[in-house]
């Protein structure tokens, strides 16, 4: 295991930056998730932390070492890609063996490796067979399997479940979740899916135009988002956001619709511009609160286990979540009730009020 310190990293290519001045401190066996829209540097920054790219600025040390500019093949560290990256012409030992024998590790250790490996993904009957013979999820357990028998300090992981079925993703998230618990092992994992990094996160570090917006447990970045983007980019479905004006000890949110709170948000003054935010599963249908308002049906998705209901609120389009199976004609009025402590308050900058 090992930690990991970056320091004022800066990547551009040609004039567009892609990570600017980030700073950031995982400890030793901690599983890391990055998120964030295409194009926020998360996996430039994972190529970096590899040393398949250098930083044009910045440090970078696992444990008390500097990394900055050492060669990937000199890190002790194993990467998994979304791809795979197996060699179709080698069977699934000769695959877990081959970056073992490429570094002359003797054939015994090879073999107590492979046994182990395999043993732990469940690949020992399937040794003998091609990559083509395999699953999508087999074939990720032997890109894994390869990471495992290197035995590294520090795991890579560049969405590695993208490529599956949601079946097959639920199972091999839960894979790597206890792989995490039997190796403890420093972590690092680049996915766009929210399920992914709420299940599987320590910490969850959310970045936006090569910086980092907040790092916080998962349970942190829901309740507490640390500005607009970050509510917005974390739940599902997406939080509901109301522009609303602070007057005489209420949100207004239009003419019609106002949410007195029992105290003014700190720093707030009369007249100032703000944002409130619910999330879907916060508004209630029939439920107890501080506020009850109104909302017109537009429409209903039933989910199985839940529905979503997406209405009209004076001219706001919101939505609900109900852990029920709920139906509504379009147009049906509902009368939803909305606690005070699940409001969540933005300035006119998205910046988190307290």
């Amino acid at each position: 295991m090992t930690a990991l310190t970056l320091r004022n990293i800066h990547k551009k290519y040609d004039k567009s930056t892609i990570i600017e001045n980030l700073s950031l401190d995982i400890a030793s066996g901690e599983f890391i998730v990055l998120v964030g829209p295409s194009g926020c540097g998360k996996s430039t920054l994972l190529r970096i932390i590899a040393g398949l790219e250098l930083p044009d600025g910045g440090m970078l040390k696992m444990g008390e070492e500097d990394v900055t500019r050492l060669a990937a093949g000199k890190r002790n560290l194993s990467m998994v890609f979304q791809s795979y990256a197996l060699y179709p012409h080698m069977t699934v030992r000769e695959n877990l063996a081959f970056g073992l024998k490429n570094i002359k590790t003797p054939t015994e250790e090879i073999d107590k490796r492979i046994q182990h490996a395999s043993r732990m993904l469940k690949l020992e009957e399937m040794l003998e067979r091609l990559p083509q013979n395999l699953s999508g999820g087999q074939r990720q357990r032997v890109a894994i399997g390869r990471s495992i028998v290197q035995q590294p300090e520090l795991f890579l992981f560049d969405e590695p479940l993208s490529n599956l079925d949601a079946a097959l993703r639920v199972e091999m998230r839960q894979e790597i979740q206890q792989l995490h618990n039997t190796l403890h092992n420093t972590m690092v994992y680049v996915t766009h899916d929210q399920v992914e990094a709420m299940t599987l996160a320590d910490r969850i570090v959310v970045l936006y135009k090569g910086k980092i917006e907040q790092v916080g447990t998962p349970l942190e970045l829901y309740n507490t988002p640390a500005n607009l983007f970050v509510a917005e980019f974390i739940g599902t479905p997406k939080i509901n956001v109301l522009p609303a004006v602070w007057r005489e000890g209420a949100l207004c949110i239009t003419d019609n619709l106002a949410l007195p709170l029992s105290k003014a948000p700190q720093g707030v003054q009369e007249g100032d511009k703000l944002f409130v935010a619910l999330r879907p599963e916060h508004l209630q249908y029939e439920g107890d609160g501080d506020f009850t308002v109104s909302a017109r049906t537009r429409l209903c998705e039933l989910q199985g286990d839940s529905t979503l209901v997406w209405l009209d609120l004076d001219g706001h389009p919101i939505c609900l979540k109900s852990f029920r199976q709920l139906s509504f004609t379009q147009g049906t009025m509902l009368n939803l009730s909305i606690a005070e402590q699940h409001l969540h308050l933005f300035d006119s900058l998205g910046k988190r009020l307290p």
